[in-house]
């Protein structure tokens, strides 16, 4: 359990009452972890010894799926001013509440760890003045809905709201704010739309295989999967990762080619390629499981999988990529054991 000085008291609000415009969907009652994105990320806060835990929601919730304690442990607040963004829940929350900070989170929050508390604390306890610290991660990105505030910003965020401007970015510009720098990415993932949720989805199913997977896949032969494998091969290898690779085919001729698809794998890197053809799924078998136990079987760090669609696997579209960052993509979701990403 995170354990901190209680020279002030500290608790948390999980801001769970947007309006999910971009997702289309309450994001705090999808699925995750056998649970909801809400209540897992009200589990996962029992890393650290919070005052109080307060949801800030628009509508009904009881929380269930929680120990009992935890569950006491809880209350909701609805919003005095309806309708204006993280700063009318962070004020309702923080009126009710009764703790010296906050550490404020969104809800879309599934990897967030509450390990960078102890961090996000420091800069208070040297600058009592300080109102607000927020992480910055290592891709250069300010996180304000996974940060620190304190309570006495109410009175200020209450006539930010009387004026109009709902603008959480202009208002902490107005406050001294604190910056921690330095955060890993994933902690910070926002699931703002569904692709995001899907790409969390396949985060989470990799760091639970042997060896993670990631699809590269377009509609059409043609499009270049093959070209942009062999790239990130390459590109892999060149920063220490093993990399097999294994193209599903519909060819039954399976016999080494120079110039082939798996030739120009291991030429860019690949420490194994394979093609999965028919002749490999007997009568009763489905080609999804042959390909999951055929990339279990490889002695990499990860396995690209080239294929038309993502088969069990998180994909990535390579027409719709951005090819200039499809390897931090990769890593992403194969949820390396990469401090970086």
């Amino acid at each position: 359990m995170i354990k901190y000085s209680h020279r002030f008291s500290l608790g948390l609000i999980i801001l769970a009452g947007g309006e999910s415009s971009r997702m289309g969907h309450d994001k705090a009652t999808l699925p995750w972890n056998g649970t909801d994105l809400l209540t897992d990320l009200l589990l996962r806060s029992q890393r650290a010894p919070f005052a109080e835990r307060i949801v800030s929601i628009n509508r009904d919730y009881s929380p269930k799926n929680l120990p009992a304690k935890l569950a006491r442990s809880v209350r909701t607040i609805a919003d005095n001013v309806q309708h204006c963004g993280p700063l009318g829940g962070l004020e309702a929350a923080m009126r009710d509440g009764e703790c010296d900070y906050y550490l404020v989170l969104s809800v879309d929050l599934p990897f967030y760890d509450f390990s960078p508390i102890s961090d996000i604390l420091r800069p208070v306890r040297r600058d009592p003045e300080l109102m607000a610290v927020i992480p910055r991660t290592k891709d250069g990105r300010d996180q304000p809905l996974a940060a620190l505030y304190s309570r006495e910003l109410v009175p200020a965020i209450a006539q930010q709201l009387r004026t109009g401007n709902y603008c959480l970015q202009e208002f902490l510009q107005k406050i001294p704010t604190a910056t921690l720098k330095s955060c890993r990415p994933a902690l910070y993932l926002n699931v703002n739309t569904m692709s995001d949720y899907e790409a969390a989805k396949g985060r989470a199913a990799n760091s639970r295989r042997k060896v993670p997977v990631v699809t590269l896949t377009a509609p059409h032969s043609g499009d270049g999967k093959t070209t942009a494998a062999e790239t990130a091969i390459a590109e892999l290898t060149r920063r220490g990762y093993h990399v097999a690779y294994i193209k599903s085919t519909h060819h039954t001729d399976c016999r080494p080619k120079a110039g082939s698809d798996t030739d120009r794998a291991r030429s860019a890197g690949a420490v194994s390629a394979c093609l999965c053809s028919p002749d490999m799924i007997g009568p009763e078998a489905q080609k999804e499981d042959v390909i999951f136990n055929l990339t279990q079987q490889q002695l990499a760090d990860l396995v690209l999988v080239e294929s038309h669609s993502h088969e069990p696997f998180p994909q990535i579209d390579i027409q719709q990529a951005d090819s200039a960052n499809i390897v931090n993509h990769i890593l992403f979701l194969t949820g390396y054991r990469s401090s970086e990403i």
